[in-house]
């Protein structure tokens, strides 16, 4: 590891834990460093999730018996105790004293959900309480799973850079304005929108009615009009078919082998059975 003082000389610091940040090994050195988590968290938990530093424990309990919630609620703090332990000795921070870092989270229907007496999760002298939503990976989820947290948000901030092209919009050409589009406001669109597949459509139209307004303003047409035309000019699918798209992209790229084990595992394959017509004869 490197460090430059202020008089502009390199002095070298011998480092004997952590992983160095920047080079192209540290993805890979920081795998083999974490791998044990794993391990550690299946001891306890029959589901996890790991994308780099964010590990996310899964654990489903049945709130009409409270014999299940409450073994839920041993089983998650097992987990994270010994998470934390494992952490210590290998010399890597939890970052349970962060309110941004660790969340809790009770997913399921507005009946179950009534039926939960979890107030909070206790980890050592850390009462982490339970949130109505929560950012993963960019994506928002909520406790009922119905995703208008992330419909809410992704129309807010693309709204807010639409009003903000538009005020600029006179001085640019058309393809420097549909370079601006793509990269603020139909980027944030198509991102995880797979999530939003088979919602209602009235779901969905504060989405449509957000590329609308980007299709209009690349092509300088009047607010009220027809957009088909305008979509079609400027090659763009409406929302609810591009996220049909994306599904079955998805889907060809697993039968085919080119996507991940992750995704190709959930497939399920049906064979069909020949049908076997009989003709009488007179």
């Amino acid at each position: 590891m490197l460090r430059l003082t202020q008089s502009t000389t390199v002095s070298c610091l011998l480092v004997l834990s952590q992983v160095p940040q920047g080079s192209r090994l540290s993805p890979l050195l920081f795998t083999i460093y974490s791998s044990k988590r794993i391990e550690v968290i299946k001891y306890h938990l029959p589901q996890a999730h790991a994308y780099a530093d964010d590990t996310q424990l899964y654990l489903s309990f049945s709130p009409n018996s409270a014999t299940n919630e409450a073994d839920a609620v041993v089983a998650m703090k097992g987990c994270i105790l010994d998470v934390r332990t494992w952490m210590l000795t290998d010399k890597i921070k939890l970052n349970m004293l962060n309110d941004d870092k660790t969340e809790l989270m009770l997913i399921g229907t507005k009946q179950y959900l009534s039926k939960v007496n979890i107030d909070s999760l206790t980890v050592g002298n850390i009462d982490v309480a339970p949130v109505t939503e929560a950012r993963n990976l960019g994506t928002w989820l909520d406790i009922n799973q119905n995703l208008q947290e992330q419909i809410h948000k992704t129309c807010k901030s693309g709204f807010f850079y639409l009003h903000n092209i538009r005020r600029i919009r006179k001085y640019m050409l058309q393809e420097s304005a549909r370079t601006l589009v793509h990269a603020l406001i139909m980027g944030r669109i198509e991102y995880s929108n797979s999530l939003l597949f088979s919602l209602p459509s009235v779901h969905l139209l504060k989405l449509q009615r957000l590329q609308s307004a980007a299709a209009r303003l690349i092509s300088n047409v009047p607010r009220y009009s027809h957009i088909t035309p305008v979509l079609c000019s400027l090659y763009w699918l409406p929302v609810k078919f591009c996220i049909d798209f994306k599904i079955l992209l998805l889907s060809f790229k697993a039968i085919c082998g080119h996507a991940p084990g992750y995704l190709t595992d959930l497939l399920r394959y049906r064979r069909a059975i020949p049908s076997v017509q009989l003709a009488v004869l007179p």
